[in-house]
């Protein structure tokens, strides 16, 4: 089973710094209801993050203030969120923290810190990308840690 990887980003006007390091000490991540759909997909960014496998990766960041955390859900999306009304959690176990405090600087995608997106997967033809961008250079890890070959 190949694994699935998300960009997950708490966005730096709904959450300070302080916010993101209490929902890592937590181990909850939070996305709003509200949070509309990438161009012409047909699910919202929160259908998504409901929909999500408990087992997928994500990568915590901040904006692109800062990349945080990798992590992997490890429950269901909860509707009742302590954030309050609107606000959508899921619990996550940890896996590593970020070993870089630089910016992304790298390729403009979806996925990247540096796009407007708040929930969304890393399509399977541009995971050595990922790899290259993402995990290497902020958590010094390879995508043969989840079992994934490239070709």
């Amino acid at each position: 089973m190949k694994p699935k990887f998300w960009k997950l980003s708490q966005g730096t006007e709904e959450f300070g710094v302080n916010q993101i390091i209490e929902s890592i000490e937590q181990r909850l991540v939070y996305v709003h209801k509200d949070t509309k759909a990438k161009a012409a997909s047909s699910k919202s960014q929160a259908q998504q993050f409901i929909d999500a496998a408990i087992g997928d990766y994500f990568y915590l960041t901040h904006g692109n203030a800062g990349i945080y955390a990798l992590g992997q859900f490890t429950g269901p999306a909860n509707l009742f969120s302590s954030r309050g009304e609107g606000w959508l959690d899921r619990p996550f176990r940890f896996i590593s923290a970020s070993i870089s405090k630089e910016k992304y600087k790298g390729e403009k995608k979806w996925w990247a810190p540096s796009d407007n997106s708040t929930f969304i997967s890393v399509p399977d033809d541009e995971l050595e990308l990922f790899e290259k961008e993402i995990l290497t250079p902020f958590f010094s890890i390879e995508l043969s840690k989840f079992g994934v070959k490239i070709s």
